[in-house]
């Protein structure tokens, strides 16, 4: 299996959740700080969903609140990557990635079928 991400935020009770059930399933990860390594562009264009690109977006953060995103009409995934990799607090979170592949947020079911 290819090296597993968990890019997190220190505070969000999302991510603590995300990362016991990774502790609790004794799979191997690496955690990483999501506004000191934002995960890479390739990356986020992997997981930034081109028919919904605002579910991409932490809808609580305060960037989505100043940049109005909830208003906003993208033209293109790449406007939607570039805004996030300028604003990691942005991201929805948490983002977990193996290999080129990522999901954003946290479901067990998803999880489980992502890590198989």
């Amino acid at each position: 299996m290819s090296a597993v991400k968990l890019y997190v935020k220190s505070g969000c009770k999302t991510c603590q959740k995300a990362l016991a059930y990774m502790d609790k399933k004794e799979l191997n990860y690496e955690a990483v700080d999501i506004l000191k390594t934002p995960p890479a562009k390739k990356l986020l264009e992997k997981a930034v969903d081109a028919t919904d690109p605002k579910g991409a977006f932490n809808t609580r953060s305060k960037g989505y609140k100043e940049h109005d995103i909830a208003n906003v009409s993208f033209k293109t995934k790449k406007e939607v990557v570039d805004l996030l990799r300028a604003h990691p607090d942005m991201i929805r979170r948490p983002l977990l990635a193996r290999g080129e592949k990522a999901i954003l947020g946290f479901d067990e079911a998803d999880y489980a079928t992502f890590l198989r």
